[in-house]
């Protein structure tokens, strides 16, 4: 469908830094997110918890004496994920190994513990500018949908695309496809996709968690907390299967052959490819050789990134050996590259 697709890494989301290295905008990479998880833990140690202040029992169906223990519940689970990082090179590779050795729990409470940790990155940092200014330009007049030309696939987990889409829109529009989703696959509109690889790391759309997240008398750590015990909750009962939107590419789901049949349709007519921020990982490989496999119509690629000959290199790794594209790389990534054939 789309002729060009933006293939997104880490690298889009990470905004700005000032002189001491201080998140201005946007979103941790990598290599700091395992001091922003330390950061983190302490916000939610310091959480102060209003006896008699509030009535958590008329609005959650939870004593305040319970919200004591979920706070250390969910400080416990929070170590586990820092002991986990300290002896890992990323988080991903954390995650998969959980995965790998069957250990369920662990790789659930990993989900749960990074949503919680990237709702709250996104609460105390303004979102990466870029995102705003290439919907500025891209998006369609009057519909303000992005043009069916264009489409997205996202390794990312975040959701700074979203973000910025409510500042033109305030109410959905994103054709946004993701593994975990509890309702009805959304049908192939005519308009450009946003495909999340892994998801996205936020908690399934519920009341209890809409209603926690509008009460503006409470703190943001307690908010998370109260969240994140509701989220510890068996709904299999109630036909709810999944707890986050989280699921990383290698991951089976019910819903492995929609995203697949998506991925192939939204790729199958592409000529050009704008890579931001993304170093083609080596347990992301059989993924990306199976997207770029697809793509046999492709013409060229651009490489958004400050180390771009790098990436490019792990990059052919994944390109099919019978397709010859030109490469060009772009080091200047101020703003998302918009390439000429746009």
């Amino acid at each position: 469908m789309s002729k060009t697709i933006y293939y997104l890494g880490a690298g889009a989301s990470a905004g700005k830094r000032n002189e001491q290295g201080l998140i201005l905008e946007g979103l941790p990479v990598v290599s700091e997110i395992p001091d922003r998880i330390e950061f983190f833990r302490e916000y939610i140690s310091n959480a102060d918890i209003p006896h008699g202040d509030i009535n958590f029992w008329n609005r959650f169906y939870i004593e305040s004496n319970n919200v004591e223990r979920n706070k250390e519940d969910m400080l416990n689970d929070i170590d586990f994920l820092i002991q986990g990082i300290q002896s890992h090179a990323t988080i991903d590779t954390y995650a998969r190994k959980l995965y790998l050795t069957g250990n369920e729990k662990g790789f659930e409470k990993l989900k749960d513990v990074l949503c919680a940790f990237f709702i709250w990155e996104q609460i105390v940092n303004s979102p990466d500018n870029r995102y705003d200014t290439f919907l500025a330009n891209v998006l369609e007049m009057p519909s303000l949908n992005i043009p069916r030309d264009i489409s997205i696939l996202s390794w990312n987990y975040d959701s700074q695309i979203e973000m910025a889409f409510r500042s033109y829109r305030d109410r959905p529009g994103l054709n946004v496809f993701e593994k975990n989703r509890e309702s009805r696959w959304p049908e192939m509109s005519d308009t450009g996709r946003i495909i999340k690889l892994n998801g996205s790391a936020t908690f399934v759309d519920s009341p209890i968690v809409t209603n926690i997240l509008a009460d503006k008398q409470l703190s943001v750590e307690l908010q998370l907390i109260i969240i994140y015990s509701h989220i510890k909750i068996s709904l299999s009962g109630f036909g709810i299967h999944f707890k986050t939107h989280l699921s990383f590419a290698w991951e089976d789901s019910p819903n492995q052959e929609n995203m697949l049949n998506t991925i192939k349709s939204t790729t199958e007519d592409t000529e050009y490819v704008v890579v931001v921020g993304y170093s083609f990982p080596f347990f992301n490989r059989q993924t990306d050789r199976l997207i770029f496999g697809g793509m046999q119509r492709l013409r060229k690629i651009y490489v958004q990134d400050m180390n771009a000959d790098a990436v490019i290199q792990s990059m052919k790794a994944v390109l099919p050996p019978h397709l010859h594209v030109d490469i060009e790389p772009i080091t200047d990534c101020d703003q998302f590259f918009l390439p000429g054939e746009l």
